[in-house]
């Protein structure tokens, strides 16, 4: 695969769309809303256009803000990625470096909290913000990258790195400085396994005696790591209790 990225519209048309659809939503909506309630016949007066407005504008300031983070990282950027030739070229600034795949330390997607979805099945609602997303790219050299899909729309492609890790947010502002432990999906599927389990042990052992909650405790290597930590929690919650 031969490819070059830079900054596009794309994602600001997807934007732009989806506050069309609001709008006509809204607009749509408040006669509906006026009639069932039986209220005054519905105007569409200067008080309405503000109203509208303050909604438009809380409904936007996340993506706002991070379409501005975004654009002010990536506004000089240009990325050619070359995996027949085992290649990156990265233009920021003006200044020209190339790499090899291989010479890539740490790959981290940076996604919006809906696409954890793939993983857990939760059924969250997607946001407006949810296809606003960054990549994290750092280099054995040092050099750290961050790449937004102003760019690079990574968020239905294959990661080209392998054992690229995922971090899901909610707010998906690029934060340089961010510490936690991002995980591979394999990593993020074991997790989220282990939650499952823990929270049916903790039913199931809830009714369990003080003496036996001790003595799984007292002997936890004939346990699943599961079960000690369903029983570690049904103790801490009856000595908050």
């Amino acid at each position: 695969m031969k490819k070059t990225f830079e900054h596009n519209n794309k994602l600001l048309k997807i934007l732009l769309r989806e506050n069309i659809y609001f709008v006509i939503g809204l607009t749509i909506i408040a006669p509906i809303y006026y009639y069932l309630k039986k209220v005054e016949q519905f105007v569409l007066d200067f008080l309405f256009v503000k109203i509208m407005s303050v909604f438009f504008l809380i409904y936007n300031l996340p993506n706002f803000i991070i379409y501005f983070n975004y654009y002010k990282e990536n506004k000089n950027t240009k990325i050619k990625i070359d995996t027949e030739n085992n290649s990156i070229g990265i233009v920021k600034n003006g200044v020209s470096k190339q790499y090899e795949i291989t010479e890539i330390k740490s790959s981290i997607y940076h996604l919006g909290i809906y696409y954890k979805n793939r993983i857990d099945n939760a059924m969250r609602w997607k946001m407006i913000n949810s296809d606003l997303a960054y990549w994290d790219l750092e280099f054995n050299n040092g050099d750290r990258y961050y790449i937004s899909n102003l760019i690079v729309d990574f968020l239905h492609d294959e990661p080209i790195v392998e054992n690229t890790k995922y971090r899901f947010r909610m707010f998906q502002y690029i934060n340089k400085s961010d510490s936690k432990e991002a995980l591979t999906l394999k990593q993020e599927l074991e997790k989220q396994k282990e939650k499952s389990l823990t929270e049916k042990f903790v039913e199931k052992f809830k009714t369990k005696s003080e003496t036996e909650l001790n003595e799984i405790l007292n002997n936890k290597s004939k346990y699943q790591k599961e079960t000690v930590k369903a029983v570690e929690i049904i103790i801490g919650n009856k000595n908050v209790g």
